[in-house]
């Protein structure tokens, strides 16, 4: 994959799918006028909007050159940065709130990732992060993918602080000296879409797959990835489940 890994294709679409979960995570920061609120891995800008219309003073951070300049194309009155989850520019406190929509999950390691979030929002603050649950038809497309790559190039490199994103007392538990953890499992609702034209728009748009194209279309790969991804989404019923993590931050 190239450099800027979630900048390649047209990560806009599965923003859009993606957007009532950015409304739900916002909400449960229970916002104040003025605010400071922070959006790690803020893609095109999904959180970052909703803090807006609420009112707080917003900053988006991204990784991603190209999806951080959507973002402040969207959003010209929010401060949008590039920058690393796991090093955030930001001093101690800066911020009222902190949001992650299923973006903090993929930095690395992600230990120091949440140690981050929590050392840049002040004691007393909020910090709201959405991640996927170990099951539904989303999660299986991303298997028959991950054990593809495996299979083309070896295993991926291990996380040295690995965080179980999908299990609740796992999160409870590496998110304890930071403050007080609540989390609840929700549900993206599945797509109204045929499962091969799910598959096309993610071959085509979706970085993820984009970038696995480029490694498995040349290794005769892909035509069987394509038949075993179509099939498990059809194949798995419901939609897409999801954990909604809040933590109050200690004094």
């Amino acid at each position: 994959m190239s450099t800027d890994a979630w900048g390649v294709a047209r990560y806009e679409s599965t923003a859009q799918e993606l957007a009532p979960v950015a409304e739900r995570a916002v909400q449960a920061l229970a916002l104040r006028g003025g605010e400071q609120v922070l959006d790690v891995a803020c893609g095109t800008g999904n959180a970052a909007a909703v803090a807006l219309g609420l009112g707080a003073v917003v900053t988006g951070l991204d990784a991603s050159e190209r999806l951080a300049g959507v973002a402040q194309e969207r959003l010209p009155e929010a401060t949008i940065v590039v920058g690393d989850a796991v090093a955030l520019p930001f001093e101690d406190g800066a911020f009222d709130a902190a949001v992650s929509v299923f973006g903090v999950i993929f930095a690395r390691p992600a230990r120091r990732a949440i140690a981050e979030l929590a050392r840049v929002v002040r004691p007393g603050g909020r910090v709201v992060v959405s991640s996927w649950v170990s099951r539904g038809p989303m999660f299986e497309a991303v298997m028959v993918m991950r054990r593809a790559m495996a299979a083309a190039q070896g295993p991926p490199p291990e996380d040295p602080e690995p965080v179980d994103w999908g299990d609740p007392d796992a999160l409870r538990a590496v998110f304890a000296p930071y403050g007080e953890l609540t989390v609840t499992e929700h549900q993206l609702a599945r797509p109204d879409t045929a499962p091969e034209d799910q598959w096309a728009r993610w071959e085509t748009e979706h970085p993820m797959w984009v970038g696995a194209r480029a490694v498995l279309e040349p290794a005769g790969r892909w035509e069987q990835v394509r038949a075993d991804t179509i099939a498990a989404v059809r194949d798995t019923p419901g939609g897409g489940p999801y954990l909604l993590s809040v933590l109050e931050r200690s004094a």
